[in-house]
């Protein structure tokens, strides 16, 4: 990123970005909600964690 012209740093404050730094003052309204467990998902984590149990495993030569 270039330097400013006349040698100064230039930083945001928060009079131009508002108190949520996105540039607005409104508060999101947004929730993360939970969802239902899927079979297929929990069968992959599931899939996951064996593998990196099973490398782990074997990475210190108890396999």
């Amino acid at each position: 990123m270039a330097a400013p012209e006349d040698g100064e740093d230039w930083e945001y404050s928060v009079e131009e970005v508002g108190e949520n730094g996105d540039g607005s003052d409104e508060e999101p309204d947004r929730r993360i909600e939970p969802g239902s467990l899927d079979a297929e998902n929990a069968l992959f984590v599931a899939l996951g964690v064996l593998i990196a149990l099973g490398a782990l495993a074997y990475g210190l030569g108890f396999i």
